[in-house]
């Protein structure tokens, strides 16, 4: 997208600090203005659409939030009864490394291409 020219004027105190800042970032002038503007344009924007999603989310912000906190609390119970049944399952292994190594390969075959939620992986398949 091609710029265009704009001239401004700026009192020699707050020429001075651009120019400083200028130098601090090693990068031109024009670039520091650019840099301000667009932040400015981007907070202006936000302070138009915050009313808005306030609007649109506002009474279910407190319900979220207990529904996050709920899935923190059914998490760290899901955990602490998989190292339990781990645990009374596994008794040639410590079951920290039981986990970890389930996790690991957890995760790879969640990277891998193709695996979606619901679909057979070698996650699922014991092994043999």
């Amino acid at each position: 997208m091609p710029l265009s020219d704009l001239k401004v004027r700026f009192s020699p105190a707050d020429l001075a600090a651009l120019e400083a800042e200028a130098r601090g970032k090693k990068v031109a002038l024009a670039e520091v203005v650019r840099q301000a503007v667009a932040e400015h344009l981007s907070r202006q924007t936000s302070a138009r659409a915050a009313p808005l999603i306030d609007a649109c989310l506002g009474k279910h912000v407190d319900r979220l939030a207990g529904l996050i906190a709920k899935t923190f609390i059914a998490t760290d119970m899901a955990n602490w009864q998989s190292r339990a049944l781990v645990a009374a399952l596994v008794k040639d292994q410590e079951p920290d490394t039981v986990m970890r190594e389930a996790r690991l390969r957890a995760m790879a075959d969640l990277r891998r291409s193709g695996t979606e939620i619901g679909t057979d992986s070698d996650l699922y398949i014991p092994e043999r």
